[in-house]
């Protein structure tokens, strides 16, 4: 194989396991520049209930982002 072909492919190999590496983390440091909800429950049990009774329960809710997280509604599911 002539040796120029053979540095293309290693110069080509590097880039690409560069790319591989740093792509990822790149965008991981981006997405941390945004609010992140984060609540370790998304569906509880309540038991039983009476109709037409209002239940209370509390969720837990973390943002995990550092920008500030704004709630606008909430509504059940």
């Amino acid at each position: 194989m002539d040796m120029r072909v053979k540095y293309v492919a290693l110069i080509l190999l590097g880039a690409f396991l560069l790319a591989a590496v740093a792509l990822p983390a790149m965008a991981d440091e981006k997405s941390k520049k945004f609010p992140k909800f984060f609540t370790p429950k998304t569906a509880v049990e309540v038991g039983e209930f009476i109709e037409g009774k209002d239940i209370e329960y509390t969720f837990i809710v973390r943002n995990h982002g550092l920008a500030e997280l704004h709630i606008n509604s909430v509504r059940p599911g």
